[in-house]
């Protein structure tokens, strides 16, 4: 889906800031999320677990909003 969206001469560049917003989140939740859930949930995994689907269920909306034409 992105690459058909993508201007082939700048596909590789797109794609690898396409990574960053991969990696990036996965380093942060594996850096902060231990201490947010004694902080802010009192040490229950099972609301880390919520909000991964709550944001998952966001980011499918978000994709209904991405133009595939070409």
């Amino acid at each position: 889906m992105l690459s058909s969206a993508l201007p082939a001469k700048k596909m590789g560049v797109y794609l690898g800031i396409f990574n960053f917003f991969i990696v990036i989140p996965q380093l942060l939740a594996a850096s902060i999320l231990g201490l947010l859930l004694k902080v802010f949930f009192d040490s229950q995994p099972i609301y880390a677990l919520v909000l991964g689907g709550v944001f998952m269920m966001v980011s499918g909306i978000a994709v209904l909003f991405v133009n595939q034409d070409n």
